[in-house]
């Protein structure tokens, strides 16, 4: 019996190796599943030469890996042995931090980031070992994060910092002030990466603060503030844009500290053309991060001083075509912050979306994802307001292709704009038909009906047509399928689409494929049931 779960680890740690992350997680989730199965069913003797053999698998990835996705599926495996709870967890915390710090202490700058996680998933409370590892973890931290500049160091510090407080916040608390003072070494680092990474240790540090003690907490926003504003002053790219990423923290976290005087600081900073022209593209992505930020905060005050000035800045982006899709998500994101009082700038805004969809404008790797991620922000926040745009706005949306973005798109414009859900509905199923069998969706009593099964993309069909896409096509076809049966389609007849067309993919080679199938149809009839009674009302959570 031991030599069957040996071969299944000699597959596991094969996909360990692969260069695809996700099939690496996935064999991290199947070793914990063969180990738990092989405690359950081998003798102890036999097991403990088992469990041996996958811990030493397990270090050959992490310390001898050729490359980072060996060592990152190492760390995989060991995230995966940390939840195993049938050997003794003191000599295994000790063991695995060894390997950590190994990698800690190297240049492997990806594997760090998990092997970090993996540190803090270790320093979850209620583990014997827990006090000392994060004390003596976090005191390693601050050492390497505030002594002469190694990046990697500073790189592995903050990481571990961040892990720290996010898995063991009460331990953390009475390091928090040490933290936060330190911090700033990390937020004014020369490396993108370090600044923001340390701005991420500053956000879970204030979630640690906002449930205690009010006073420390205030002190502690208060010497921040304090150290973005000094930022401010030393005028270096890395100072300033570590003082935005305070800001961003403050604004999210801070509650009524930035209130008043706070407030109207930070808007005018953010929004001086010093800092909204800079020179630097990542101080210029961060203003554009922080406007919505400042809208949420206070929108009231936000729109009878600062909104205009706002939108003019986010529209002149919108001309750029490298800096349009961050400056769409910051509309959306202002609109929901503001609701009704973006009107006035709809017209324009709903011009450029238009002309960023078009056709001309588009290419292979043009990212739609942000513009319909303002639409639906938008569509949420003025509803039926939009109604006079849709005409013109849904045949490009649609020339778009099927993702993830446009279906959720699509589910808020049906939701909230309900004179055009008719047509969306219509569009939608020629698309899931397109997609699916190449036709456009046949309503029943079409002429074409009864002539035969219509054909659709098996693997086959998939290998041989677009080799270089297989990927893409599974994907693509396996979010028709879930569309097709998440999508509130009331009012049309699907069950011969279904019969013809959808029930036919769970014979597919690939999985995932089968699954969405098999569930669609399952979801489509048992509404098609439900519809039958008058007495049955479908919420929006139901539809989606």
């Amino acid at each position: 019996m031991a030599s069957a779960f040996q071969e299944v680890m000699e597959a596991i740690f094969a996909d360990l190796k692969s260069n695809n992350d996700a099939f690496r997680r996935n064999a991290a989730g199947r070793l914990l599943t063969q180990v738990q199965a092989a405690f359950r069913e081998l003798h102890p003797a036999e097991f403990n030469t088992f469990y041996a053999d996958v811990n030493n698998s397990m270090v050959k990835l992490i310390l001898n890996g050729v490359d980072t996705h060996q060592r990152t599926g190492g760390f995989y495996a060991m995230s995966a042995l940390i939840d195993f709870k049938g050997d003794e967890a003191g000599q295994k915390v000790t063991r695995f931090c060894g390997y950590i710090r190994r990698t800690l202490e190297g240049n492997d700058t990806s594997t760090m980031v998990v092997a970090a996680k993996c540190l803090g998933k270790m320093a979850v409370p209620g583990g014997a070992w827990t006090a000392e590892l994060v004390d003596a973890e976090l005191k390693r931290a601050l050492e390497w994060l505030t002594s002469e500049r190694n990046e990697n160091r500073r790189f592995a510090a903050v990481l571990v910092l961040k892990e720290l407080a996010r898995n063991s916040p009460t331990l953390l608390y009475t390091y928090i002030a040490s933290v936060l003072a330190s911090i700033w070494e990390g937020l004014r680092d020369q490396k993108v990466v370090i600044r923001e990474t340390a701005a991420e240790v500053v956000f879970h540090s204030f979630q640690i603060l906002s449930a205690r003690d009010p006073q420390h907490r205030s002190t502690c926003l208060s010497r921040m503030l304090e150290g973005a504003q000094d930022g401010f002053k030393r005028n270096t790219v890395e100072c300033i844009h570590g003082s935005f990423l305070a800001y961003k923290e403050l604004l999210v976290q801070g509650g009524i500290f930035m209130h008043g005087s706070k407030y109207k600081e930070v808007c005018e900073r953010v929004l001086v053309q010093q800092y909204r022209e800079h020179r630097d593209p990542t101080i210029r992505r961060t203003v554009v991060d922080i406007i919505p930020l400042l809208a949420a905060y206070a929108p009231r005050e936000f729109c009878h001083h600062y909104l205009a000035r706002s939108m003019q800045h986010l529209q002149t982006l919108l001309k750029d075509p490298k800096q349009r899709n961050m400056a769409f998500v910051a509309i959306g994101k202002i609109a929901h912050a503001v609701g009704s009082q973006v009107a006035p700038y709809l017209d324009t805004i709903l011009l450029h979306i238009r002309d960023a969809l078009s056709v001309k404008n588009r290419s292979k790797q043009s990212d739609e994802a942000p513009i319909f991620e303002c639409i639906s922000m938008i569509t949420i926040a003025v509803g039926q307001t939009l109604s006079k745009y849709m005409g013109a706005l849904l045949d490009p949306i649609f020339a778009c292709g099927l993702s993830d973005a446009l279906t959720q798109a699509l589910v808020d414009m049906a939701y909230y704009i309900p004179p055009v859900k008719a047509t969306i509905q219509d569009k939608l199923l020629d698309l899931l038909s397109k997609t699916l069998c190449g036709q456009p969706f046949q309503t029943l009593g079409h002429p074409s009906q009864g002539k035969g099964l219509p054909p659709i993309y098996n693997k086959e069909w998939r290998d041989r047509r677009d080799p270089q896409n297989i990927e893409h096509k599974d994907t693509e076809i396996a979010l028709a399928l879930h569309t097709l049966g998440s999508f509130d389609f009331r009012g049309h007849l699907l069950n011969d689409f279904l019969r013809d067309v959808a029930i036919r993919y769970i014979e597919d080679d690939d999985a995932e494929i089968r699954r969405a199938a098999a569930l669609t149809c399952c979801h489509c009839l048992s509404r098609t049931r439900s519809f039958i009674s008058p007495t049955t009302t479908l919420s929006k959570s139901s539809q989606m």
